[in-house]
């Protein structure tokens, strides 16, 4: 069965797993999102969480993956337009509101 990660920045996760995945930079997040197995992945999933009949992060996916999924969001809505699947998710499971410390390390104000 193939995994599908939901990966965030550097900085956020302390674990060797968390380490080792995490997105070095913005740079990178967009090759992640333009490779053509990774970023159609992660684009289908995401899509399939909007299917989802319930809008509450914590029952999806307990905590704390519920701020991991957050700040994953948050970095790949940072490069997508106002309509991307990722934007649309933070509306659905997060009211709109995005991961601080991932705006933070991106080196975006807060929106």
């Amino acid at each position: 069965m193939d995994v599908v990660h939901f990966p965030q920045i550097n900085g956020l996760g302390f674990s060797e797993t968390s380490k080792f995945y995490a997105i070095k930079d913005i740079e990178e997040a967009v090759a992640y999102l333009k490779h053509p197995v990774l970023g159609k992945r992660l684009k289908e999933i995401t899509s399939e969480l909007l299917k989802l009949p319930i809008n509450n992060a914590s029952q999806v996916f307990g905590s704390p993956d519920n701020l991991k999924i957050k700040s994953s969001l948050t970095l790949f809505a940072a490069i997508t337009d106002e309509t991307s699947v990722f934007r649309e998710a933070l509306q659905k499971f997060f009211g709109g509101k995005e991961d601080e410390q991932t705006l933070r390390i991106l080196g975006i104000d807060h929106r």
